[in-house]
């Protein structure tokens, strides 16, 4: 008995040392740059935006469903190289494309969304 609680505790303390020293070497291609792209939505929409990264290991991502008052922000990782940004309005029947288009990942980005679904529109502000 005394055997077997022992091999037990040993087990115990083999997978505890072996997730804290994977927590350790966890790969910084996930680590974060410090910056980030911001959006603040005061349009009477519903908006989408998505995040495909260029030459990072960071998993694309979107933030959906983000309604009037509400502000959300990605970072960006460090290890990207380039950003495919998409900026959707649920039940957009009129206007253009307010993707904007970002080409500097040494910075932070900041948006305010405003206007309505038939005539959204994009402006950058100060961080």
């Amino acid at each position: 008995m005394a055997k077997m609680r022992r091999t037990a505790v040993c087990a115990v303390a083999a997978i505890g040392i072996s997730l804290g020293s994977a927590v350790v070497t966890a790969s910084p291609a996930f680590a974060g740059s410090g910056h980030s792209i911001s959006f603040s939505n005061k349009g009477w929409f519903v908006a989408n935006t998505c995040y495909k990264w260029t030459g990072s290991q960071t998993p694309d991502s979107c933030d959906s469903g983000k309604t009037i008052n509400q502000d959300w922000s990605v970072e960006i990782p460090e290890d990207a190289t380039g950003v495919e940004l998409s900026v959707t309005v649920n039940a957009q029947v009129g206007g253009g494309n307010i993707t904007p288009q970002i080409t500097d990942l040494k910075r932070n980005h900041c948006y305010e969304l405003s206007g309505y679904t038939w005539g959204p529109k994009i402006t950058e502000k100060q961080c």
